[in-house]
């Protein structure tokens, strides 16, 4: 028997585009920094050749790789601008996609944010912060979990533990209608599995 607590990244709605973020703005840097140097060491070489031009083996020779070094430094920075991008396009977008209902949604936490991304916990510190935001970390009924920005009514309404059934559109959480006693298809199983 395995423990299972929803937790799990390759389980998290949204970790591929995440990665795919990741590894663009990562790997272009790592690419950029070691193709300058390459044309560091390069250019250095380049200028301590002491024989004669007119040699085979003259100055010439040490930047014979320079034009491959210096695409590769210009491949490392547009993957890292794309990654940025790509991450400033999802983030800009991530309200938006198709309307859909999702039975049985499982609410596993609850938090909110201040302004300055402080946790508020008691209900008066969210009722006298200036532009709160709140969000729902839940399960979907196929176990994907995710976590979604939503409004102060439907934070209210929704419940750590609670099961119910949840209008979302893109990481949006519009609406969250809690099931009383137990639905059809909900079981340990959320929290357990063989």
């Amino acid at each position: 028997m395995e423990l299972w607590n929803g937790l799990s990244k390759r389980r998290e709605i949204g970790a591929a585009k995440e990665k795919w973020i990741g590894f663009l703005m990562a790997g272009g840097l790592v690419i950029t920094i070691l193709f300058v140097g390459l044309i560091g060491i390069q250019v250095l070489i380049g200028l301590s050749k002491t024989t004669a031009p007119d040699h085979p083996s003259g100055p010439q020779t040490g930047l014979d790789f320079f034009h491959f070094t210096l695409w590769g430094a210009v491949v490392g920075t547009f993957m890292v601008v794309g990654g940025l991008a790509f991450g400033i396009y999802s983030e800009r977008t991530q309200h938006q996609g198709p309307q859909q209902t999702e039975p049985n949604f499982r609410v596993l936490s609850r938090l909110c944010l201040d302004k300055n991304f402080q946790l508020l916990i008691s209900d008066i510190d969210i009722e006298y912060a200036k532009k709160p935001k709140f969000y729902i970390r839940g399960m979907l009924q196929n176990g994907m979990v995710g976590e979604f920005q939503t409004s102060r009514e439907v934070f209210y309404n929704s419940g750590e533990g609670m099961t119910g059934e949840a209008e979302i559109q893109g990481k949006w959480l519009g609406k969250f209608v809690p099931y009383i006693g137990e639905s059809a298809g909900v079981s340990a199983e959320f929290v357990v599995r063989v």
